[in-house]
């Protein structure tokens, strides 16, 4: 387990660094949950490549949380840009850290995960932050409602040398469904909006799944989240605000584009081939992001003169859309209404510190 340090604990902000989770801390939770039942451990893992700018903030706001049981590891993939250094500064109150190549962000959350022992599991990658009181949060609703999966919110930032602009708050109870189409065979047909930073499940769920499937490089998450729920994993989603989400020129999500649709597409056809998943539904929720990655390439053809492979990829690109339109049991419609009445997600209004209605600090960079 992870020391808990104070404010005053760990290394000064530096120069110019104000607010959370630089000079503000939350109080700590009360020693015990409710009728004197023992915090669960929970470990959170964060996979780092040369985020030297973003990591110290990271470690700060998932060791100020002041959790009485947290398990926090780092994997840093050999970084040579001061990463270690801050890795040292905060070594005391990490569970374990390591710096060395590794195969990419999947490869080294798994190697986290197989140094956790805690009962519920997350990762939050080196450029994102939690909110004052997540965790506690977290804890309170497994606690309360018994779910394998929970879901919250978080604020999307843009992140600019002037300071960091809010772009939009995104929560799971809105933007377009995780289950497009009744992909999964045990007949649950999900409509929860999927964002990975204020994701937490339980142990079994991960031991079950065998983690991540370390030949995604954009659409990993959500691949396991399906493979979970193909498990049976019971969701919870929540209004309460748990993490804060950084777009950057070196973020993933600004180069994802062509490459995330494209392996969105592999990842349904992928799990149509696999016990606890619907092969048709799975084959038809693959058009979508295989016509908009042969759109995206059509307009580079076009882009770069190549008229002739323009004109194909577009033809392509129509016809899955054509396929998608006629395809049985489209989320559009009736079918749309049916899914809600379907839906066996469960939604829990918070009512804990980050819940919606509450402004969770930002951080200021100056």
């Amino acid at each position: 387990m992870s020391p808990r340090p104070t404010l005053a604990e760990l290394p000064p902000a530096p120069a110019g660094r104000s607010g959370w989770p630089w000079t503000e801390a939350p109080p700590p939770p009360p020693p015990t949950l409710s009728g004197g039942r023992p915090w669960p451990r929970i470990t959170v893992v964060t996979p780092s490549y040369r985020q030297a700018e973003f990591l110290e903030a990271t470690l700060r706001s998932v060791l100020l949380q002041g959790y009485p049981d947290l398990e926090y590891i780092v994997v840093d993939g050999g970084s040579d840009d001061g990463s270690v250094e801050i890795l040292e500064r905060y070594s005391p109150w990490l569970h374990a850290w390591s710096s060395e190549p590794d195969r990419g962000q999947s490869h080294a959350i798994n190697k986290g995960f197989r140094r956790a022992t805690g009962e519920i599991l997350a990762w939050l990658n080196s450029d994102d932050l939690y909110y004052p009181g997540a965790l506690e949060t977290v804890a309170r609703l497994f606690d309360r409602t018994g779910c394998d999966l929970l879901f919250g919110a978080m604020d999307k930032v843009e992140v600019t040398p002037t300071g960091v602009r809010p772009v939009k708050r995104s929560t799971p109870l809105d933007g377009e469904p995780i289950h497009p189409f009744p992909i999964l065979a045990n007949g649950r047909w999900h409509r929860f909006h999927f964002i990975q930073p204020p994701m937490f499940w339980r142990r079994w769920v991960w031991e079950r799944t065998g983690g991540l499937d370390e030949r995604y490089h954009y659409v990993m998450d959500r691949e396991w989240c399906n493979r979970a729920l193909a498990l049976g994993a019971e969701p919870v989603v929540t209004d309460a605000v748990l993490a804060r989400f950084a777009l950057h020129p070196g973020s993933k999500s600004r180069e994802r584009g062509p490459l995330f649709s494209r392996e969105l597409a592999l990842m349904y056809l992928r799990l149509s081939r696999i016990p606890g998943f619907r092969p048709g539904p799975c084959l038809v929720a693959a058009t979508r992001p295989a016509q908009r990655a042969l759109a995206r390439g059509a307009a580079v053809a076009t882009a770069e003169g190549r008229r002739g492979a323009a004109l194909l990829l577009r033809l392509g690109a129509h016809a899955l859309s054509n396929a998608r339109r006629i395809a049985p049991g489209r989320w559009t419609g009736t079918e749309r209404r049916r899914g809600r009445e379907r839906d066996t997600t469960r939604s829990h209004a918070s009512t804990s510190p980050v819940a919606r209605g509450a402004t969770p600090p930002s951080t200021t960079r100056r």
